[in-house]
């Protein structure tokens, strides 16, 4: 079973490195994009005697909740239909790590060949704010590239425009003030309306014939992703939307196990040693965890190597 691992990084290339490291089989190949906000040289010397190993060339801005992502994953699938690669394609982050040995992972993948792994819920889910419909029905626009800093809008004769208008107003003259106006807002923003609105988890595994199909229906589409510059956090509904649409089947949820629901923390959970016998607690579909980081908590992947990648 071939598989091909998309690994979408933006820091910590020593941590990047020590994922593809446990990864790393016969079988195996990694199609790494680094942020184009982020320096390459770094991954560069951190991979330059990794075997199977791909630097996208193609870079894009991971500006987080943006598009930038999505095309990355777009660019990752057309170099692994390039290399005329089978089997499957596995998105992970450089934050993610395997809680499952590379032989259950294939073996898991190759006892459920053809079954795509993509969570997938219809919008409105009362579990996201708003249902989830303000990121597909407000225009989103960023102040900066840091986490967080952006601004949502209405259509500006929508009731909830007209509702408070005085705030968005002073949101108005916040983009103006930063010499961008915001003229799209003066049109109902809409979701193609051949396709219902899906949203899920951003990490899922998809056969390449699935990859096929969605990269044919992108270059067919092109207003489709167009439509996605001002979708809130698009990663979670641009594939889900689409593998519904596509009738995609089978489909099951994702098999990277994030954890969303801890109270008094920053989420998703970045784990920690007292997290193991959480991650040891998973069942056999869950073969990734999502987030470590290395270099403030290298412990728990420590632990996971010895206890849980050694079979």
């Amino acid at each position: 079973m071939d598989i091909n691992y998309i690994i979408l990084a933006h820091k910590n290339p020593e941590q990047v490195g020590r994922l593809i490291s446990r990864l790393s089989t016969s079988n195996t190949r990694f199609y790494i994009h680094v942020d184009s906000n982020s320096a390459i040289e770094p991954f560069k010397q951190q991979l330059a005697t990794t075997k199977h190993c791909f630097l996208l060339e193609n870079r894009e801005k991971g500006t987080w909740g943006d598009l930038g992502i999505v095309k990355a994953t777009i660019h990752a699938l057309r170099k692994i239909i390039r290399d005329h690669r089978r089997g499957y394609c596995v998105l992970l982050s450089g934050q993610d790590y395997p809680i499952k040995p590379n032989k259950k992972i294939e073996s898991f993948l190759t006892i459920h060949q053809g079954t795509s792994f993509v969570s997938a819920f219809a919008l409105p889910k009362s579990s996201w704010d708003y249902g989830g419909m303000n990121r597909i029905e407000y225009y989103k626009f960023n102040l900066s590239d840091n986490r967080g800093d952006y601004l949502m809008l209405p259509y500006v004769l929508s009731k909830e425009f007209l509702r408070k208008w005085v705030h968005y107003v002073h949101t108005v003259r916040k983009l103006v003030r930063l010499k961008r106006y915001p003229w799209e807002i003066l049109k109902k923003r809409r979701f193609p309306r051949y396709m219902q609105p899906f949203g899920g988890s951003q990490w899922w595994a998809i056969p390449v014939e699935v990859a096929e199909k969605l990269l044919f229906f992108f270059d067919h589409n092109p207003k489709f992703l167009s439509y996605h510059q001002y979708t809130l956090l698009p990663d979670e509904i641009v594939f889900q939307s689409l593998v519904k649409h596509l009738h995609i089947t089978p489909i099951k949820p994702s098999i990277t196990y994030v954890n969303w629901e801890r109270p008094n923390v920053v989420l998703p959970v970045t784990f920690n040693e007292n997290d193991f016998q959480e991650l040891l607690s998973q069942p056999e579909e869950m073969l990734f965890a999502r987030k470590f980081d290395a270099e403030n908590e290298p412990k728990i992947l420590d632990l996971i190597d010895q206890f849980l990648l050694t079979g």
